[in-house]
């Protein structure tokens, strides 16, 4: 008996082992052969880098057509209303026109149109550094208010918006009516009257300090919360490296910057470098190298200061970041200037079967200076010669941070037509997460090498090969030989039911219990199930597809949000949004990148499974029999 009983615990054990491998080995994953080193290729990304300025005077009516094509991947709007201030027009302060808020709506609308994105500030000086030409601040006020709706209904294409409206150039300094109090009530209607995606930029820190009620001297101690009226608050600098304190932006530099390191992570920082006023110059390759990560310095004006941008594209940059040594400091510069990332590694299961689950792990680096500030939609996206998924995560590119690099474990199901096949993935972050009718708008591209693909503004992250699924054991395949189960367990094989209970088979008991069963068909009622698959019905089914009827939709099908390359009508097709991401989404952040190497699926493990079945279910079926007698 109880060599019995441990024989049946030795099967169980065997069992659980067995499985739990073919588990594992279902699990393995490839590392994706992918160039992980950085390509130092400039090139555009949304909400960051160099922009160009675009200056307009708005008219009570009438205003005249807008004649730039507006086209450049980050436009700074500087945008004149001093038509509607009695300082301007010598007669009255006038409410914003019906024409001038349109013009403003199309001007924004255009630059969308162009794939661009824009920071936006408004003065009343012409934008010609002439102070005092500001309404009451009461009209002052109602200017805002009015700009909102406009600024809401756009939101998407505004990357930030820099408070202005007080002093020449709208840098918010010279004019009488700029006082703090002043600023803190522009600010807080704004802030009141535009969505919470909308970040706001004031001049100096300290203006921040003042509307919050804090010594600025205990600046470096506030650190915002998500949800939060101030979370949404920035600096916007016109002084950038001009001088120790950035002429005047900054009262303590050290402690401000320390505020800066956390709260432009989810705001715009940057401006217009200028000319050297301090003893030491700091506007240097060298200097921005370092301080702009703390910053997280993420636009800069192209045209200004002329020279001091010259000086870079003339300087060699020879800093710690080997990749750019002999490069110019401006490449270095402009490459660095906002988020950048570096797919590190991507492991990819090598054979997915169909209606199942992929695991995806990457290592993405952020080398920029920041952080993508302002929230997208990342997408994975299936490719192959005929057909194109697209599935929705809930991943959150704006915790990638600068400097770190952040393992992505995520899974997600499979389409369920889906066909058989190797299929390019492809990680795709943009403004809408929809391929299919959002023109690739605001779509970030990695800064690997071969791994972009312009047509769906989505970059490579490897291949997987899917596999016909495979059917699950019928209930006949997994039913024990006789036909009657009550009769095979009740009725004995021999006709004298004494003989068989008194006489053993063997005259040694303990050989009886290890000894196999009989193959004689007499004896059937204690002889396992054969393990031969012909016999026991295990075959895996067959692949032909007219057989198994799984023959794949037609590519014009829009279940199951297939999106076919060749589609003509965008609105029959709709995004998959079937993703496993309730106990099986982990973001983290991790300072070393993984490049661990796991076996790969070299054969079907479900097969495995459903040959190894029959055998454990027939032995245990014995046991049980010699147990019971």
């Amino acid at each position: 008996m109880k060599k019995i009983i441990k024989n049946i615990i030795i099967v169980i054990l065997i069992a659980t082992l067995i499985l739990t491998y073919c588990s594992n080995y279902s699990k393995a994953t490839k590392v994706q052969e992918i160039d992980y080193t950085e390509s130092i290729e400039n090139f555009n990304n949304p909400e960051r880098g160099f922009y160009d300025h675009y200056p307009y005077s708005f008219t009570v009516s009438d205003n005249k057509e807008i004649t730039s094509k507006l086209s450049a991947n980050l436009i700074h709007l500087r945008l004149d209303i001093g038509n509607f201030s009695k300082a301007v027009n010598g007669k009255e302060d006038l409410e914003l026109s019906e024409d001038m808020l349109n013009k403003f709506d199309e001007m924004l609308k255009k630059i969308k149109s162009n794939g661009g994105t824009a920071i936006v500030r408004f003065a009343y000086d012409y934008f010609r550094g002439t102070p005092n030409l500001e309404p009451s601040l009461d009209m002052m006020l109602r200017h805002i208010e009015q700009l909102c709706p406009v600024f809401n209904e756009n939101a998407d294409v505004i990357s930030y918006i820099e408070l202005g409206f007080f002093g020449p150039y709208g840098e918010m300094h010279t004019s009488k009516i700029c006082t703090y109090e002043n600023i803190s009530k522009a600010l807080n209607v704004m802030l009141d009257n535009t969505v919470d995606k909308i970040k706001i930029g004031v001049r100096r820190p300290n203006h921040y300090a003042k509307w919050l009620g804090i010594d600025i001297d205990n600046i470096n101690e506030n650190i915002t919360e998500k949800g939060t009226r101030e979370y949404r608050v920035g600096v916007f600098n016109d002084g950038y490296l001009g001088s120790g304190n950035d002429l005047g932006t900054f009262v303590n530099r050290e402690k401000e910057i320390t505020w800066l390191e956390k709260q432009s992570l989810h705001t715009l920082y940057g401006g217009e470098v200028v000319l050297n006023y301090g003893e030491e110059p700091i506007n240097t390759t060298e200097y921005i190298s370092k301080e702009g990560f703390r910053t997280h310095t993420t636009y800069l004006n192209s045209g200004w200061n002329d020279k001091v941008i010259n000086s870079w594209k003339e300087e060699i940059y020879n800093g710690e970041d080997e990749l750019y040594k002999g490069q110019s400091g401006y490449l270095y510069i402009a490459n660095h200037l906002g988020y950048r990332f570096v797919l590190r590694n991507s492991e990819l299961p090598e054979n997915v079967e169909q209606e199942s689950n992929v695991d995806i792990n990457l290592d993405l680096e952020n080398v920029g200076f920041g952080n993508i500030v302002n929230d997208k939609i990342a997408t994975i996206v299936l490719e192959n010669e005929e057909k194109r998924y697209e599935i929705k995560t809930d991943l959150q590119p704006t915790i990638w941070n600068s400097k770190e690099i952040t393992n992505i474990n995520y899974t997600i199901n499979l389409p369920e037509d889906i066909e058989v096949g190797e299929w390019k993935m492809y990680l795709r972050v943009s403004q809408y997460g929809n391929l299919e009718e959002d023109n690739n708008y605001q779509c970030i591209r990695f800064a690997n090498n071969n791994t972009w693909n312009e047509e769906i503004g989505a970059n490579y992250i490897g291949t997987i090969n899917v596999i016909e699924k495979q059917s699950k054991p019928s209930e006949e395949e997994t039913t024990p030989p006789s036909t009657n189960k009550d009769e095979e367990e009740t009725t004995p094989p021999s006709t004298n039911q004494d003989e068989e209970e008194t006489t053993p088979p063997s005259t040694n008991q303990d050989e009886e219990e290890t000894t196999p069963p009989s193959t004689n068909q007499d004896e059937e009622e204690t002889t396992p199930p054969s393990t031969n698959q012909d016999e026991n019905e295990t075959t895996p089914p067959s692949t032909n597809q007219d057989e198994d009827e799984v023959t794949p939709p037609s590519i014009n099908s829009n279940q199951n949000g297939s999106i076919p390359l060749n589609a003509t009508n965008k609105n029959d097709n709709k995004t998959n949004t079937n993703v496993q991401n309730n106990n099986t989404t982990e973001l983290k952040n991790d300072n070393s990148t993984s490049n661990k190497k796991l076996p790969k699926t070299g054969q079907n493990t479900t097969t495995i499974i459903i040959s190894v079945i029959p055998i454990l279910i027939g032995l245990s079926i014995y046991y049980f029999k010699k147990l019971k007698k």
